[in-house]
């Protein structure tokens, strides 16, 4: 196992930031590669949201699945994502503070290949650092973006 772990401030109410990880539509398009969100299937509970992932990586075409299978309103959310290759599990924290929202986000990776699966583990964390930085930097940008608007 392998895990990446990253965090942010973001100047916006818990309540804002959880409420845009919930649209999976509008958080997973924060990611820095492009990536399209399709049928998606919003839960009342959250638990079992869930939708279509398209992306490309090396030119190649790869499409997946998002599914929230834990969800605990304005304090985590976790989602598992399954593509060809990697099914890492995220999850996302909301804490307050004084100046708005705290979030942290860590990633999973489980290779269960003999002699090479640490090894795939750590590439796979290496992988999505940059992008995993550039998402919570996209999400912090947009959600105070639609509090400024709303003030």
């Amino acid at each position: 196992m392998a895990k990446l772990s990253r965090c942010i401030e973001i100047e916006a109410p818990v309540e804002k930031v959880f409420d845009f990880a919930t649209d999976i539509g509008k958080f997973w398009t924060s990611w820095p590669e492009e990536i399209a969100v399709r049928d998606v299937e919003l839960k009342p509970d959250g638990v079992g949201t869930s939708a279509r992932l398209f992306t490309h990586f090396l030119a190649i075409h790869m499409e997946g699945t998002m599914e929230y299978t834990e969800f605990v309103p304005n304090e985590r959310i976790v989602a598992k994502t399954h593509f060809v290759g990697e099914s890492p599990t995220w999850v996302f924290t909301f804490e307050p503070t004084d100046g708005g929202t705290k979030m942290t986000a860590e990633g999973e990776w489980h290779v269960k290949v003999p002699a090479v699966g640490k090894r795939l583990e750590g590439m796979m964390v290496k992988g999505h650092e940059e992008g995993l930085e550039s998402l919570l930097a996209t999400v912090k940008s947009r959600v105070e973006a639609e509090v400024t608007a709303t003030v």
